[in-house]
């Protein structure tokens, strides 16, 4: 089998229709093709294995982005494996893009795409620089978001689990995501991960994604809270608790008005 799909399913049971119909359409080899889909909601996902020929993990409870992708692991039988938020769309000839920058480089162990929304801009960051404590005390102070402006392939430091494709042995070489991340900085703490054993992170601007982004949770507050958590742990594990604390310090106005003051 040469890819896996995997897909975690929370409060988007529409979407992951939506997203489910477009892998079925625009995905070329099905015959090599298989698709996990891991079910945080507390509700079953009735019909969509027959629906979609998809195989299904039912948590029916929230474990998180990260350890949902990890159970599937020991499922996963391609030699790729591309991970997917239910939220998104795939546009014809993207996973073929990235299965092909694999071929073209030995050491390319992860390929993320172009996100595109709503007018064709992301709502979110999708890829870029090393995430380190400068670079987090210098976004409070001025958020430059950062576009891909060629054609061609390029290599960057991380790329967004919403839209990830990796060898599927340096997934497992790798342990997985880090299951101490709720949700938000696993993508960014693999890739890192990745890069320190000397693996590239691509991106194919020619190979796109629709991406709703922020479908699942409804509460900008609950978000912002998992955000920062994250952030606190990946910068411990990473950097100390020297800068971890120091990070804390400098953005507790920033923390008190999005966790506390700001509105659902």
């Amino acid at each position: 089998m040469l890819l896996t799909i995997q897909i975690v399913n929370y409060n988007s049971r529409e979407n992951l229709r939506a997203c489910l119909r477009s892998i079925r359409e625009h995905v070329f080899d099905q015959e090599n093709l298989q698709i996990v889909v891991i079910n945080n909601d507390k509700d079953k996902l009735e019909k969509f294995p027959e629906e979609f020929g998809v195989e299904l993990i039912e948590k029916n409870e929230n474990v998180g982005f990260g350890k949902a992708h990890n159970l599937a692991l020991d499922r996963a039988r391609g030699k790729y494996i591309l991970l997917l938020n239910p939220d998104t769309k795939i546009f014809p000839e993207t996973v073929e893009k990235m299965l092909e920058v694999f071929s073209s480089n030995e050491r390319t162990g992860i390929v993320g795409p172009i996100h595109v929304g709503k007018e064709n801009i992301s709502g979110e960051d999708h890829y870029g620089a090393e995430r380190t404590p400068l670079s987090t005390i210098r976004e409070k102070i001025s958020r430059r978001k950062e576009k891909a402006e060629t054609e061609n392939i390029f290599e960057t430091d991380w790329v967004s689990g919403g839209a990830m494709m990796i060898r599927k042995d340096l997934f497992s070489e790798l342990g997985g995501f880090d299951e101490n991340y709720f949700m938000y900085f696993e993508d960014v703490d693999l890739c890192l991960q990745a890069k320190k054993k000397e693996w590239k992170i691509i991106v194919h601007p020619g190979a796109k994604i629709f991406h709703k982004s922020g479908q699942s949770f409804s509460d900008n507050r609950v978000k912002k809270k998992y955000y920062y958590q994250s952030q606190d742990h990946y910068i411990r594990k990473n950097f100390g608790s020297l800068w971890a604390e120091l990070v804390k310090i400098l953005r507790f106005p920033f923390y008190v008005r999005n966790v506390y003051c700001r509105k659902r």
